[in-house]
């Protein structure tokens, strides 16, 4: 027989979480669908060039400057910030590049270890958890994956290369290969219509057991908890049919969430496929949102002290660590370093579009996402951790309004990821090391 709790998580391998549309209860008698909030963190290394990143103008009528001019068409998505500094990252042993990637998403000290930083200096892991696993992990959902990992030649196995911690010397390495990813999350969608027609039904016998138990206990309830567990089992059906568990529904999921094409083989430490791999990667990632694989992604472009060079753009004399290092002096070094980081503002433009083009009620997946633009340096060659370059993007769930760029007075980088779980639904008043968080960033 199989569980209820098994019938509510998923049943062979198409999972469907409870809830992907939660419930807002007393409203009405009929239920009103919450779509859930999703967190994806979006990261590139190397800092940036802050005078031609950050925009001009006021809090809400601004201009994009030339590295976030992608961004026009997702202007009204996004909270660009100034000021924030990464203090808790000027602390430990280590070097700035393996310094900053530990504390980015951690808000901790980086611990003691064998990894050298570009200047030989060494230093360990990260000292705490990550803000992605801290909020997977105080929400709770039941999906099929507590969170997802990816990577875009992310590919060393050191501090420089890692973001995401389950805790205190503990990283979790992103999966590199868009082929095993899909066959992680897409494989198990493989079905053919008469067994998915089975499947069906059989989901539809146990929804009617479930029922069946759900009366039952209903004449034992008080009115308020009889009405809010008929919003729930009403949310259950509604679910199925956003997702399309039906015969002949349309595909393996149907409706919004569909199956991607199976990636080719490729090598994930290819600089030709570097572009070819992101866009793979993200598609993915969208997809394991609108399925409810997942509510939580890190999305890792290459890593810290990279030697990478944008040979897919023709740029095969200088890589990206190099270009970051390159002198004020240097306009024509400048102007390519520039190009590069354009590219990573298209990268998380055509992100934002993949969450835009999925529909939720009278939204979309991206009103529903928080995401964090970051990285582990300001600029390049200072190495600097003060006014780093952090965006926010999408809706949080209606806790986020974009269309702003915002200037802070030095605010601790703690104090961002402390509102990022608040705006997530975690009640917690700090987050990372005491020392370096004071209050949640005002947003």
């Amino acid at each position: 027989m199989i569980s209820r709790r098994g019938f509510l998580r998923g049943l062979g391998g198409l999972t469907v979480a409870l809830p992907l549309l939660q419930v807002v209860p007393g409203r009405s008698a009929k239920a009103t669908p919450v779509y859930p909030k999703r967190l994806i963190v979006f990261f590139n290394p190397n800092g940036t060039l802050k005078e031609r990143w950050s925009p001009t103008g006021t809090e809400t009528d601004f201009t994009l400057p030339e590295i976030l001019l992608p961004l026009q068409r997702h202007k009204q998505s996004v909270v660009i910030t100034d000021g924030i500094d990464m203090l808790v990252s000027e602390e430990g042993p280590g070097g700035p590049h393996n310094r900053g990637m530990a504390s980015l998403l951690t808000g901790e000290i980086i611990l003691e270890g064998p990894f050298a930083d570009g200047d030989g200096r060494l230093a360990g892991w990260a000292g705490g958890i990550s803000i992605d696993q801290y909020i997977a992990r105080e929400l709770g959902a039941q999906t099929r994956f507590t969170t997802l990992e990816l990577g875009v030649r992310a590919i060393e196995n050191e501090p420089r290369a890692r973001i995401s911690y389950l805790g205190p010397d503990q990283p979790v390495p992103p999966e590199n290969n868009p082929a095993s990813v899909w066959q992680r999350l897409f494989a198990p969608m493989d079905a053919d219509p008469e067994m998915l027609r089975k499947l069906v039904v059989q989901r539809r016998s146990v929804l009617d057991v479930v029922r069946g138990d759900f009366a039952r206990l209903d004449r034992k309830l008080a009115p308020e908890d009889r009405h809010k567990l008929g919003q729930h089992f009403e949310a259950v059906r509604d679910l199925e049919r956003r997702l399309g568990l039906a015969a002949g529904g349309g595909g393996a999921m149907g409706g919004v969430c569909n199956r991607p094409e199976q990636p080719p083989l490729m090598d994930p430490a290819s600089e030709d496929d570097f572009e070819r791999i992101a866009r793979l990667q993200m598609d993915m990632a969208v997809m394991a949102l609108a399925c409810d694989l997942t509510r939580v992604i890190s999305l890792e472009f290459s890593s810290a002290l990279n030697a990478l060079r944008f040979t897919f753009m023709g740029m095969r004399e200088q890589d990206g660590h190099s270009l970051s290092h390159a002198g004020d002096f240097s306009a024509e070094l400048q102007d390519q370093w520039a190009r590069m980081l354009t590219w990573y503002t298209e990268q998380f433009a055509y992100l934002l579009d993949g969450l835009k083009s999925v529909p939720e009620g009278e939204g979309t997946l991206l009103d529903n996402t928080l995401i964090l633009w970051c990285n582990e340096l300001s600029r390049g060659n200072t190495h600097a951790h003060d006014n780093m370059p952090f965006i926010l993007a999408g809706g949080a769930g209606g806790a986020l309004r974009g269309g702003r760029h915002l200037t802070y007075d030095h605010e601790p980088h703690n104090n961002l990821l402390l509102a990022m779980a608040q705006m997530m639904g975690v009640e917690t008043n700090t987050f990372g090391h005491p020392d370096f968080c004071t209050r949640p960033l005002p947003l």
